[in-house]
């Protein structure tokens, strides 16, 4: 039976490449895919394209194939990016250049066909189509103010690009995880376009789940790890591996490291990022499949190696998503800083002195959001603030202001503002941040088109040449017959907490935070929740007291939106989706946390009610992931 590796290449627009050359040189990988796009990326890339039009792409893959390239060209390792982003083929020409300048060659692909704005910018559609995914409004509201609008493509352009030859794939905006999948049904004669069976519906829901856990780098080989204390026990962060999928012809998984990387694999950062902005994980929606992640298991099987079975698949639907950016308006901000005696009172008295400068000069805005970066910035309402007569000695508080405004020239000088108030304003001013800092606001519109209208278009084209070198056709075939058998894992199936002794009435109250860890991301205007136990007696707390109402609750008083939620007993995590958080979309929120990411920690925040005996055994039982030789309980707590 044959099997791949595939490795992660950068998680955003921006990412390390350090730890992609570590995957190429000590990983023995075939393929590496790289994720270069984000939402709010397509809208980073549309403002270069409008300054030059030969831009719209991410420019790192320059650099970054100049520094792998000459790795991989050697061990025959093929490389699938999306970072064409809006201009794939300017993206391609851009590396072609730069390979013939140091002497290199290669056989570059460009994916194209995703551009879909000409469809939303048509009249001509009936009224309800391309409406807003989320909140059904008709498109004509932005419609005159569209700049980008592209379909996330599937994996077949990839495939074929790969049977053509090509080294290099660029692809514009295909599904983050079809990066992987396409390299995955290439080299395992897997079926894709016409994906009937269970069992070919699963294994492509299987490839569906490595490239989920592969497109995000080091999120999901350690990075990020949302918790209290443990992600203090991963180690060496400043070199870690990017994931390693080792990849089976049946489907089966083993994501992993390369060796002598820092991070750690295991089913705990495993399964935060499985859950990572999903949405509902009994269906993610896919262009190549639906993924149904209710019956996957995680066996750690040690020494930074993660076992992956049991996703199921069903056939895709035949619509794709689309992801559009419309102008709206124009943001400019300000930080400012007083320090000690009344730092507090200084800046509230800065803040009012801004508000009537405001009013007098009639400017035209929309919102002032004011917060305070190392108080509230991070959790909102939900941050607990010093009481009065601590705030007020308080050695410094930094006031961050943004100004929304439909008028660019408002924006140009909001920061002409502040500068005076230096020498006449309150004493002690620490300094201010931003003067200059002004940019246009896009707003997200998450739709749908019928996908037959976009991948009759999809082109794949084939640039450059190379001199001979040994490219993999397929994957070369292991000794082994079969996966290697699963060795003895601690269970991860969640049992019913039984009290071994204690009052049953006497209870105390916890923040989340003592007996889980979480991870938060955005979806357009949704955050995106997901809780996890450190065993199977937190699992039975998280389920009975962490409810969709309790969520909701919980973030009332900052964010009033809807709570989704579903049940994964099969990896002891809750998932939850808060809509409308995010002031519609990460490239239109005021906010310093303008992705949410830092919100899972506002959610371990909420307190529950529990008994000490259900606490002591939620503290006390081995936790399901590995996370080195005698370490088994909650990492930075025993009971007490």
């Amino acid at each position: 039976m044959k099997s791949i590796r595939i490795g992660s290449g950068l998680g955003f627009y921006g990412d390390n490449w350090e730890p992609v050359a570590a995957s190429i040189e000590l990983g023995d990988v075939q393929f590496i895919a790289s994720d270069h796009l984000a939402e709010l990326t397509l809208a980073i890339l549309q403002k270069d394209r409008q300054r030059d039009p030969a831009l719209g792409y991410a420019r790192d893959v320059v650099p970054m194939l100049l520094r792998l390239w000459p790795l991989m060209q050697p061990r025959g390792v093929r490389f699938v990016c999306n970072a064409g982003g809006l201009n794939p083929h300017g993206a391609a020409q851009a590396v072609l250049a730069a390979f013939a300048a140091k002497g290199l060659q290669a056989r570059v692909a460009v994916v194209s066909g995703d551009d879909v704005l000409p469809q939303l910018l048509s009249t001509e559609a009936p009224p309800d189509t391309f409406a807003h995914l989320f909140n059904g409004s008709p498109v004509d509201t932005v419609r005159e103010r569209l700049v980008f609008a592209n379909a996330y493509v599937g994996a077949a352009p990839i495939v074929r690009a790969l049977e053509a030859g090509a080294d290099i794939v660029i692809t514009g905006r295909v599904a983050d995880a079809a990066l992987f999948l396409g390299p995955l049904v290439h080299a395992l004669g897997w079926t894709l376009e016409d994906a009937t069976t269970e069992t070919d519906l699963n294994r492509l829901a299987q490839g569906l789940t490595v490239g989920h856990l592969l497109e995000c780098s080091g999120q999901g080989s350690g990075g990020n790890f949302g918790s209290q204390g443990a992600w203090l026990a991963i180690p060496d962060l400043a070199h870690i591996g990017y994931p390693i999928a080792e990849v089976w012809e049946d489907g089966t998984a083993f994501i992993t490291k390369a060796p002598g990387t820092g991070g750690r694999v295991n089913v705990d950062t495993v399964r935060q990022q499985l859950l990572y902005e999903v949405h509902n994980p009994h269906a993610y929606f896919s262009p190549d499949v639906v993924l149904d992640m209710g019956h996957i298991r995680l066996s750690d099987e040690g020494g930074d190696r993660v076992r992956l079975t049991g996703a199921r698949g069903s056939a895709p639907t035949g619509t794709l998503k689309v992801v559009a950016g419309y102008r709206d308006g124009h943001k400019a901000e300000v930080t400012w800083g007083f320090s000690w005696p009344d730092a507090w009172d200084k800046a509230q008295a800065a803040q009012a002195t801004i508000r009537a400068l405001l009013a007098d000069r009639r400017v035209p805005f929309d919102e002032l959001f004011v917060e305070y970066p190392g108080l509230n910035s991070a959790h909102g309402a939900l941050a607990p603030v010093p009481d009065t007569a601590a705030l007020h000695e308080l050695n410094e508080i930094w006031t961050r202001l943004v100004l929304r405004t439909p008028s660019k020239a408002a924006a140009d000088g909001f920061g002409r503002l502040f500068p005076w108030i230096g020498l006449s304003g309150p004493a002690y001013t620490c300094g201010f941040s931003g003067l200059h800092n002004t940019s246009e606001l896009l707003g997200i519109w998450p739709t749908l088109v019928p996908r037959q209208a976009v991948e009759a278009g999809v082109k794949v084209e084939l640039l450059g040449s190379s001199a001979p070198v040994a490219v993999p056709v397929s994957a070369r075939a292991e000794a082994s017959a079969a996966p290697p058998a699963p060795r003895d894992t601690v269970s991860a199936e969640p049992v019913s907490w039984r009290s071994d002794g204690g009052s049953p009435t006497a209870t105390v109250r916890i923040p989340l935070v003592r007996i889980a860890h979480a991870r938060s991301g955005d979806k357009a205007d949704w955050v995106d929740f997901g809780l996890f136990a450190w065993n199977a007696a937190g699992y039975a707390l998280l389920a009975r007291e962490v409810t969709p109402a309790r969520v909701q609750a919980h973030f009332a008083s900052w964010l009033p939106g809807e709570v989704d939620a579903w049940a994964l007993p099969n990896i002891l995590a809750l998932k939850f989706v808060l809509r409308g958080a995010l002031q519609g979309g990460g490239a239109r929120n005021l906010r310093l946390d303008n992705l949410g990411k830092a919100m899972a920690g506002a959610l371990l925040r909420l307190e529950i009610e529990v008994t000490q005996a259900e606490l002591e055994q939620a503290l006390n039982t081995p936790r399901v992931g590995w996370w080195g030789e005698g370490q088994q309980t909650n990492p930075g707590e025993t009971s007490p």
